[in-house]
């Protein structure tokens, strides 16, 4: 039988010669070689972890399967019984407030699947052969190599290398680049602002690649740069802003405010406002988390994706096929900004201009 985690003693090997911590000012990491964990801290606090290694499966919880239909259901592309939302890596888990606390949420209880902040699509091609790294069902990333891990007084950078294979097949199918970075905190208590940006380069390592969003349902399109919030958070709310918006699911609920503002131009991009537990701080402020899709992904501006169990998607490409060819890198960037208070339109306005200067 083939082994899905080959590379694993290289791996390994790089392990067990990377520094357990690695600091140049206030920004630093710390390694959990044990878990393949990375995180990196400001000042001794945790900003974000990005899971490298594999994350198992919640002890006394069983792995989910699609109901076998006739036809799709519910967003499920498969019919067949397919096992999904199982052990998986290649994402950030927890992002983190600038108090330490949680704002993210994996492995949530309504949807197993969803994982804190994450890329992924619902419909990955060879050809006619479809996986859903999404939902993690029949294809799923595996980790080959750390190639980047910096600190400075003004940022931190964490790159990663990991290959997307079908369940069936030992073939790497994808080269993902994964590159994230972080900014130095600016501004005073109550204003505090940090950015994240998470750059991701798709490699088609064979022919006949492609990835869209769920095709076979009415509410479909859905997937690309994800986040999935913690639960616990209070007064929760999205201001949607964009030139064209389309209608989805959850738009007529209270807590969306959409805005189609001819002075914003082709301007995109979505505030998430809410209250945090964080420890020691017995009433909360609100905590802002904009997304920031760069101009310069294929369909820019797509549209945006969010469900009342508060995922929120930057759903490229929606509904459309999108090729990749072999030896033709595709590049997905997003910018998210946390920062402490509830946001106005021209803060916001500000942030999406500074990202795109």
């Amino acid at each position: 039988m083939t082994n899905p985690w080959r590379g694993t003693a290289a791996l390994l090997v790089f392990f067990a010669s990377a520094p357990l911590f690695a600091a140049s000012g206030p920004l630093a990491f710390s390694v959990d070689k044990k878990t393949q964990s990375y995180t990196i801290t400001e000042r001794g606090r945790p900003v974000l972890t990005y899971r490298f290694g594999e994350v198992p499966f919640p002890d006394g919880i069983k792995t989910p399967h699609f109901s076998k239909r006739d036809t799709p259901y519910d967003g499920a592309y498969f019919t067949d019984g397919s096992q999904y939302g199982g052990a998986r890596s290649d994402y950030i888990y927890p992002l983190y407030g600038f108090n330490g606390e949680t704002l993210t949420a994996d492995y949530p209880k309504d949807h197993l699947h969803h994982r804190s902040l994450w890329w992924s699509w619902c419909e990955v091609r060879k050809n006619d052969k479809i996986g859903d790294i999404w939902a993690v069902c029949k294809i799923r990333a595996y980790p080959v190599k750390i190639t980047q891990m910096e600190a400075s007084a003004g940022g931190a950078v964490l790159q990663a290398v990991n290959v997307w294979r079908y369940d069936d097949d030992p073939a790497d199918v994808v080269k993902e680049t994964a590159t994230i970075r972080v900014s130095k905190t600016e501004g005073a208590q109550g204003a505090r602002c940090r950015t994240v940006d998470v750059d991701v380069r798709l490699e088609a390592l064979v022919d006949g690649m492609a990835i869209t969003g769920r095709q076979k349902v009415d509410y479909g399109g859905y997937g690309g740069m994800s986040v999935r919030l913690n639960p616990a958070m209070k007064e929760f709310s999205i201001r949607a802003v964009h030139p064209n918006p389309d209608k989805w699911r959850g738009d007529d609920a209270a807590f969306v405010e959409r805005v189609a503002d001819p002075a914003f131009g082709n301007a995109a991009w979505m505030a998430i406002f809410g209250k945090y537990p964080a420890d020691g701080i017995e009433t909360p402020g609100f905590t802002t988390v904009m997304m920031f899709e760069s101009k310069a992904t294929p369909l820019a501006p797509n549209n945006f994706r969010y469900y009342r169990s508060t995922c929120i998607s930057l759903a490229f490409p929606g509904k459309t096929i999108v090729p990749l060819p072999k030896g033709k890198p595709l590049d997905y960037n997003t910018r998210f900004v946390i920062r402490e208070g509830k946001t106005t339109l021209q803060q916001e306005k500000a942030a999406w201009d500074a990202y795109h200067r």
